[in-house]
């Protein structure tokens, strides 16, 4: 009972400290081309907003398609896994692993149009790149969730959309 308890306080502590403005630092996936500049899943972060106690978590983002950056937002819905389901290029499934005042960590599982699975790290910070020991940290993340390393992109540099 005292583990639920400490459970649900830290579950509750990272969904306050996930709260506000946020950019995209680093992204990774198994299919690096669903990342790449101009695919579909390389989102820049700008705001994330719970509601409901967090069963609802919007994210506000955009994506950068043919020089063209489209504002984006979406709902996801808190499921019994403690993840959050949405529609964007599919069904999609995230979840924060990892949250500091600094930068947050996601999981997430992208099942396309198509059928294909495609599973993505996020990094969401305040304007900063990783520092060298917090990228050493994400490729020991990125290995744990079976994403080869060179499957890692620095998108802070990229990220042209409007702030």
């Amino acid at each position: 009972m005292v583990n639920f308890l400490l459970l649900t306080l830290a579950f509750g502590l990272a969904h306050a400290e996930i709260e506000g403005k946020w950019v995209t630092i680093a992204i990774a996936a198994d299919n690096v081309d669903k990342i790449e500049e101009g695919g579909p899943l390389r989102l820049y972060a700008r705001e994330l907003t719970c509601s409901e106690e967090c069963n609802k978590l919007e994210v506000t983002f955009y994506v950068n398609a043919n020089g063209q950056c489209s504002e984006t937002k979406i709902t996801g819905y808190r499921q019994e896994d403690g993840t959050y389901r949405t529609q964007f290029e599919g069904d999609g499934r995230f979840k924060p692993v990892h949250a500091t005042p600094d930068n947050i960590v996601f999981i997430c599982q992208n099942v396309d149009r198509a059928g294909r699975t495609t599973n993505l790290i996020y990094v969401a910070g305040k304007g900063k790149p990783l520092t060298p020991e917090q990228y050493e940290k994400l490729e020991e993340f990125a290995k744990e969730q079976n994403i080869p390393t060179e499957n890692i992109r620095n998108v802070l540099a990229t990220d042209t959309c409007p702030k």
